[in-house]
């Protein structure tokens, strides 16, 4: 049973309303976000100075001096990316980037399946066998010791830049244990994660430090304006790789969406095209689930290489062509994701794993491109930390996704010590990741041991496994207006960091139900608010509908159901979260309501 809660932060909304000419509503949900008042100026009306200036990266500036030699001296630079749409439009931000300051450049991203994550020894040993003088790790790099070992040996220069947590291993010092951070031996390293540096804003992407290191070249080349030309090449990350929209992120993102409206660039403009995306109305939603997800099948099905082709196609038809390649990928990546869960949920309750607080799920024969998306399904319906796991090429491999009260990555860094000092080996053979994600490598012998060694260690109470709805305001449907779900556009771009705001309402009649959706898995509720049956307005569910309906017919019974799906009078009242929209049909506009979470009352 989901706990709601409603925001209890203080704060005098009505001057802060008249201060800055917005509803009493707005004001509170600035409040509820963190936004403080000197804040709330900016946070209404983003703008380039709320951007940082790249050289405050700590080594920024040596990357720069590095990599202007190589373009001077005519040395050959690899890029190395990554699978995923953070590593695709890093990679795809340096190459362009470079090759516009004159740069002899090329890139890599490595194939999931056959290389796995990030630069490895056989990328460079490929490298130097192509006469590469220099490799450019983006997203990636900060865990690959040796593979930049390797490079060094070979005398090749290597430049990481990523943006994941620092690989560290734990000492006992006078008692106490300390925490040792590990950096690979390259001849620079830009990670605003580096425990010395002071970046103002840490929680950036790959192609945000991609994008800094690229305008801070081309400003020394007096080209600075045209580095703005990959703003929604970040913004576009920042969004898919579910970075805290908030400070400088969601300034980003605020000013890119826009911008990635009007780009130059022929493959995005085909992709939104073939998605069905009007002008004037994307916003991050469709980038976290509509566009994002296309491009990530790539990656996950294929090769990465044709989201990154699709980014530096400059014909037109040809980048339509790859467009249409793109969404197909990604609906064969839907039917598996939709299989996959499936299966895992079964697995869950044959092996009677509900009470697991973590949960590792063992699927060998799942396509492993699909283990993150299924963890993260799974984690939603249970709100438990969720790993699952497939056989590789070598050993087994797997994703985890996390809630809020679990930092997955410390406690496999945690279970990955115990069994150091246990057996003299990891746990894992190879892991990364952060606080609500992580990807690893193991032997199929020690899954069981996993499952165990995590179980045994989690502190997680009861009530850290309840899933936490906050309610932002408890606002009683006869409060909307037009107007007033208008200003909410202000509060925008949603997204980690900065949610789409909550409300709720109570005692709440339904008045009629109807199935919609393709497969009819949606409920449209017609809702009488206020003690007033004329007062109604349409309420959309898009969770399961057949679970609203079973929950429906325990509490009242069948025939009551029956008579809500004909739309004559009946007792069923609910209390339900929501977010209010405006519906144009057919040049009809009306008010109606998304619903979250619904109690039966």
């Amino acid at each position: 049973m989901a706990n709601w809660r409603v925001q209890a932060k203080r704060a005098d909304f009505t001057a802060l309303a008249a201060k800055y000419n917005v509803d009493q509503v707005t004001a509170r949900l600035m409040v509820n976000r963190g936004v403080t008042e000197e804040e709330m100026e900016g946070y209404l009306h983003p703008d380039l100075s709320q951007l940082h200036d790249p050289m405050l990266l700590l080594d920024l500036d040596r990357a720069c001096d590095i990599l202007e030699g190589k373009i001077r001296e005519g040395k050959k630079i690899r890029v190395i990316g990554d699978y995923d749409v953070d590593g695709i439009f890093s990679t795809y931000i340096l190459v362009h980037g470079l090759k516009g300051l004159g740069a002899d450049c090329d890139h890599a991203i490595p194939h999931r399946v056959h290389d796995g994550y990030g630069v490895n020894p056989n990328m460079v040993s490929e490298a130097a066998e192509d006469g590469v003088e220099t490799i450019l790790t983006c997203d990636n790099g900060i865990a690959a010791i040796p593979a930049i070992e390797l490079a060094k040996e070979l005398n090749m220069t290597v430049v990481v830049t990523d943006h994941h947590a620092i690989p560290f291993s734990t000492v006992e010092e006078d008692g106490e244990e300390k925490r040792v951070y590990h950096l690979p031996p390259a001849d620079v390293v830009v990670d605003p994660h580096r425990v010395e540096d002071t970046y103002p804003f840490p929680q950036i992407c790959g192609a945000v430090v991609a994008w800094k290191l690229i305008t801070a070249l081309f400003a020394r080349a007096g080209k600075e304006k045209e580095a703005m030309y990959y703003l929604p090449m970040a913004a576009f990350a920042t969004v898919c790789d579910i970075m805290p929209l908030q400070g400088e992120n969601r300034t980003m993102v605020a000013l890119g969406l826009p911008a990635l409206e009007k780009t130059a660039n022929k493959g995005l403009q085909a992709l939104m095209t073939r998605a069905g995306i009007e002008k004037g109305r994307l916003n991050s939603y469709h980038i976290g689930f509509v566009l994002g997800p296309a491009f990530n099948a790539t990656g996950r099905l294929d090769t990465a290489e044709i989201g990154l082709s699709l980014l530096m196609e400059e014909d037109e038809g040809k980048a339509a062509a790859l467009a249409s390649q793109l969404i197909s990928l990604n609906e064969q990546r839907k039917t598996l994701t939709e299989e996959g869960t499936s299966r895992a949920m079964e697995m869950v309750a044959a092996e009677h794993m509900e009470n697991d607080r973590v949960l590792v799920i063992y699927l060998p024969d799942l396509h492993e491109s699909l283990c993150g998306i299924i963890a993260g399904r799974i984690k939603e319906r249970y709100y438990r930390p969720t790993f699952v796991l497939c056989d590789g090429e070598e050993g087994v491999k797997g994703s985890g996704r996390s809630i809020e009260s679990y930092s997955m990555y410390e406690r496999m860094q945690q279970a990955n010590q115990f069994c150091l000092q246990e057996r003299g080996e990891g746990i894992f053979t190879k892991f990364g990741g952060h606080p609500m994600a992580a990807g690893l490598s193991m032997k199929r012998e020690d899954v069981d041991r996993l499952r165990e060694l995590l179980e045994q260690q989690c502190e997680l109470a009861a009530k850290d496994l309840e899933p936490k709805i906050l309610i932002d305001v408890p606002m009683p449907l006869g409060y909307l207006s037009p107007g007033r779900i208008q200003e909410l556009s202000v509060l925008e771009p949603f997204g980690n960091g900065n949610p789409k705001p909550v409300f709720a309402d109570k005692n709440l009649q339904v008045m009629g139900i109807r199935a919609i959706g393709k497969q009819s898995q949606y409920r449209k509720l017609s809702l009488a608010f206020g003690g007033d049956l004329s007062q109604r307005i349409d309420g959309l569910y898009f969770g399961e509908g057949e679970a609203l309906d079973e929950d429906i017919r325990r509490e009242y019974g069948q025939d009551v159901l029956e008579a809500a799906y004909a739309g004559r009078s009946n007792p069923i009242r609910l209390s339900v979260t929501y977010y209010p929209g405006i519906n144009e049909y057919r040049g009809q506009v009306s008010m109606q309501v998304i619903i979250g979470e619904y109690m039966i009352q």
